[in-house]
């Protein structure tokens, strides 16, 4: 039985590994494809999509679905990448004003910075997950915001184990090249669809309470 397990675990572990490592491929061709910057928001979106579907137990053709997604959301997912990059740039703006404050008021705006860049990194990890949820922009960016600072465990386990798979590739930089981009949103999804069964529970849980409570009051 146990080596029977062990045997099961390791053509599972394979299985991903290959999963990962074509899908990683597809992410790199079609983002050459929209020649980089107009390729790699588009061809993000549609390696989450599989991914949701492979961790989903689903019977995903990878090819197929990252084409059809690509195509789909081509410019709904570039309007996301350009609101993701305008804000950078603002941050670093804004930065570069302080430079003309001094003292107090220097140190304030630089903290106000660094905790908004901060804030702006925890919407990255969440937004493209969210945004396969309903194709919306700004509300995918704003529920995004709003999940990880709600769930700040479930990001913080996120971060870990993000940290721990760069730090795995700085010491495998083939393997870096090999799965980075699969490897990272691999990490995403998995605590992405935790949340949003959280989400859900509580959701319903509710809806539960207010039945409940207006069949008490009728």
């Amino acid at each position: 039985m146990e080596s029977t397990r062990l045997i099961n675990n390791i053509n599972v572990a394979c299985d991903w590994v290959i999963k990962l490592l074509y899908l990683n491929l597809l992410w790199i061709l079609f983002t050459i494809a929209g020649l980089i910057i107009a390729g790699i928001f588009p061809a993000t979106a549609a390696m989450y999509t599989v991914i949701k579907g492979y961790q989903a137990g689903e019977n995903v053709s990878a090819f197929k679905l990252f084409k059809k997604v690509y195509k789909e959301e081509f410019s709904r997912a570039n309007q996301l990448g350009m609101v993701l990059l305008i804000i950078p740039v603002i941050f670093y703006t804004d930065w570069l004003f302080t430079s003309y404050l001094s003292g107090t008021m220097e140190m304030a705006a630089k903290g106000i910075l660094l905790g908004s860049a901060c804030l702006y990194g925890i919407t990255l990890l969440y937004v493209f997950p969210v945004y396969l949820l309903n194709r919306k922009v700004f509300i995918s960016i704003k529920m995004a915001f709003l999940i990880g600072i709600t769930y700040p465990l479930n990001t913080f386990m996120m971060l870990i184990s993000i940290a721990s798979l760069l730090f795995l590739f700085v010491f495998l930089p083939m393997a870096g090249y090999l799965f980075l981009a699969s490897g990272l949103a691999c990490i995403v999804t998995f605590f992405s669809l935790r949340v949003f069964q959280k989400v859900e529970v509580q959701a319903g849980d509710k809806q539960k309470q207010s039945k409940s409570k207006w069949v008490m009051n009728n």
